[in-house]
């Protein structure tokens, strides 16, 4: 089967050796500038972008466009960069001869088609590659109107650090960051743009990508966060595809990636431009996408459930494959009447789809707001409370003695 290749550069020796190897590549054009190479991959369906020299190579957020498209990008370098590998990318030695040149290219190809059937909702094939250790990514997400999706997701990942694993905290929603304003911290660097700029370099190094983060300490663990951005106009700084290999390499080097997203995720802006443009609400699609477990946030009260089902029909149509498990918030009886929970299932098996119910969260503001106003997680403020309990239990963490409350002020640091 032959291999359809640009080449991107005036290599006119680079051009005659591969059609005089007259193997299985096939040169279709040779482009002068990345742009041109580009739109020529674009339209007219091309297996590989071959790209001469380093200087030529065209940006990440190209090389992943190509990548969606099943495009593969070959660089042709006299140092490659064979550390920090990223799909759709490989680097081969500019020396090499026709022969090795187009197995490591087959060898790309076969493997850019494992990561985008990895990327399909619902595959149950393992996303991302680490050095013998696998975690799993649980993303929080839920309709707009404040159902407590952040609280949730910020409890659940702090438990988790409390009982002994390796917790990395992302703040992914481009609408209202809120993170970091709940534990505290003053931070204004919005660690996930800082996150996906490293993946832009072309680097997965999850020291980098680590350094990038705050290690928040809380009750005498370490909880890795990475805040959102602290103003909504920076939403094109954190682009899906690099947020998504970021989360897949921190995924490979933790035991647990808990993702804060926003509600949204129509995609409708991408018709109103001739030409890829960035897609505010492709964050949270893609976070989705890859998480192996995906929680959603219910306010349990006759707004809420009503919004969930709309935004669950929504789901369904834009992203298919993609299994919710709901989690009631905010349960009570002023909100649902006499047996919330009874009422509430009640409803929910009339009117509700089939996701699973998964939690009840007992509707509990003034701790809620003393832990705002702290800046600390419910495991220092109200350790017995029994919303941190049903948090604890849908983080799979057996009931223990609770720890004594820790300070509100914690010490946050660049790793």
């Amino acid at each position: 089967m032959s291999i359809s290749v640009v080449v991107l550069g005036r290599d006119e020796h680079l051009v005659r050796q591969i059609e005089g190897y007259r193997g299985e590549l096939i040169v279709v054009r040779v482009c002068d500038d990345a742009a041109e190479a580009i739109a020529a991959c674009t339209a007219g369906a091309v297996d590989v972008l071959l790209v001469s020299e380093r200087a030529l190579m065209p940006p990440m957020e190209q090389v992943d466009q190509l990548t969606v498209q099943r495009t593969m990008v070959a660089l042709l370098d006299p140092k490659p960069e064979r550390t920090a590998a990223v799909p759709g990318l490989v680097e081969i030695q500019d020396t090499v001869g026709m022969v090795e040149l187009e197995a490591l290219i087959t060898q790309a190809l076969v493997g850019l088609g494992q990561e985008a059937t990895e990327r399909e909702p619902g595959s149950t094939t393992a996303q991302g590659s680490g050095a013998g250790r696998e975690g799993s990514i649980v993303c929080f997400w839920g309709s707009p109107g404040s159902p407590g999706r952040s609280t949730v997701a910020l409890n659940y990942a702090v438990e988790a650090a409390v009982a002994g694993l390796s917790v990395v905290l992302l703040d992914a929603d481009t609408y209202a960051a809120s993170l970091a304003i709940q534990l505290g911290l003053m931070d204004e660097s919005a660690s996930i743009a800082q996150m996906c700029r490293v993946v832009d370099s072309g680097s997965r190094d999850p020291a980098r990508l680590r350094s990038a983060c705050l290690a928040v300490e809380v009750a005498e663990s370490t909880l890795m966060v990475a805040t959102g951005i602290p103003r909504a106009s920076r939403w094109p700084e954190v682009r899906a595809a690099a947020l998504r290999r970021a989360a897949l390499t921190l995924r490979a080097h933790h035991d647990l990636v808990v993702l804060d997203v926003a509600p949204y995720i129509e995609l409708d802006e991408q018709l109103s431009f001739d030409t890829q443009a960035p897609q505010r609400n492709a964050v949270t699609v893609e976070m989705l996408q890859c998480a192996d477990e995906v929680f959603m946030v219910v306010a349990a009260d006759s707004l809420g459930i009503p919004r969930a089902l709309r935004a669950i029909d929504e789901l369904e149509e834009k992203v298919p494959g993609i299994e919710v498990k709901i989690i009631f918030n905010k349960v009570s009886s002023g909100n649902s009447g006499h047996g919330p929970k009874r009422r509430i299932l009640e409803a929910w098996e009339r009117f509700g789809p089939t996701h699973p119910v998964v939690g009840f969260l007992p509707n509990d503001n003034p701790i809620c707001h003393a832990a705002i106003l702290a800046g600390s997680p419910l495991v220092e403020i109200a350790p017995k409370s029994s919303l941190r309990s049903e948090i604890r239990s849908l983080a799979g963490i057996k009931s223990s003695d609770s720890p004594a409350k820790g300070k509100t002020r914690r010490l946050a640091k660049n790793l």
